[in-house]
């Protein structure tokens, strides 16, 4: 009986000392978390709510008043061409920006998945442009733009084009080519992550659909294409947010132009905001924006569970 006693008490030792011990790994995983918890308290967080406050009210920056303003800039919102306009534009711009970005990564991880000669030479030349801030690769994609100077031009009419196309100053180039550049900007991101994706596919798949006799393209669709699905799904949503937060293009090639041909929704924001110092029209569209992106992401994270395949 004694022994038995003695037992007992050393496993409600050991289990108090481990308790003890994963509630002190707790606090100390707390206490590590603190920082960005507060990060995020004061630069997400409360920049949002201040949003959604500013928009109901008329703010006067000279002497700090505010007066309750209810709907009306949402409902100038609804009224204003412009914003409409802007909508339109952003909706363009993730139709072109959104599938491109996701098929050129995923294409140029399977270029780097294969067995390639000096891969991982190809691998940092496919990911620099993600890795180099935008301002220098805007400066540069202006150069390469450039309507009678640039080297694209030049090119062309060299092959005997006489009239080719003025990019930024054509309302119908202007958009689309920028949506071309935050592909370009971007696809190293999602070609690492698609890479990391394929690698993690084990080849025992491969090789009993080859023994089924199965060709390459019926072990991309059935194998490659669901197991991959979780990662493509992420990098989805993070594409979407992206395009709607679309802003360094239009802001250091087009100015929205020409003639508003390429105005997003960010840089609509931007101009109100920061131009004709109307924060809480600009509030307004940023609460719209807030909105459409959470709609956008509930929609998708519906329709995902059709597609995306969990191990």
């Amino acid at each position: 009986m004694e022994k038995i006693n003695t037992l007992t008490h050393t496993a409600k030792k050991k289990f108090r000392h481990g308790y003890s011990l994963e509630r002190r790994e707790k606090q100390v995983g707390f206490i590590f978390a603190i920082p960005s918890i507060i990060g995020f308290f004061l630069f997400v967080l409360l920049p949002i709510l201040g949003i959604f406050f500013l928009s109901f009210y008329k703010v006067d920056l000279m002497s700090g008043d505010f007066s309750f303003e209810g709907l009306k800039y949402y409902s100038k919102m609804i009224h204003e061409e412009d914003f409409w306009k802007s909508v339109q534009n952003t909706g363009i711009y993730l139709v072109i920006y959104v599938p491109l970005t996701l098929v050129l990564g995923l294409a140029m991880a399977l270029i780097l998945n294969a067995k390639l000669y000096m891969r991982g030479l190809v691998r940092t030349f496919f990911i620099i442009p993600y890795i180099t801030t935008y301002v220098a690769t805007l400066v540069v994609w202006n150069v390469f733009l450039h309507p009678t100077q640039g080297p694209l031009n030049s090119l062309l009419m060299s092959l005997g084009v006489s009239t080719p196309p003025q990019y930024m100053v054509d309302t119908h180039w202007a958009l689309p080519v920028l949506a071309i550049i935050g592909a370009w900007k971007d696809v190293g991101y999602h070609c690492i992550l698609f890479l990391a994706a394929l690698q993690a596919v084990s080849t025992d798949y491969y090789e009993s659909s080859s023994i089924d006799g199965a060709n390459l393209m019926q072990r991309f669709r059935h194998i490659t294409l669901p197991l991959i699905s979780p990662t493509t799904f992420f990098l989805l949503l993070i594409t979407i947010i992206g395009g709607l937060q679309a802003f360094y293009q239009m802001a250091l090639m087009t100015k929205g132009g020409p003639a508003f041909s390429s105005t997003t929704l960010t840089y609509y924001i931007y101009r109100s905001a920061f131009e004709f110092s109307d924060f809480s029209y600009a509030s307004a569209i940023g609460v719209f924006l807030f909105l459409i992106t959470l709609l956008l992401i509930w929609i998708n994270w519906i329709a995902q569970k059709k597609w995306v395949f969990y191990q």
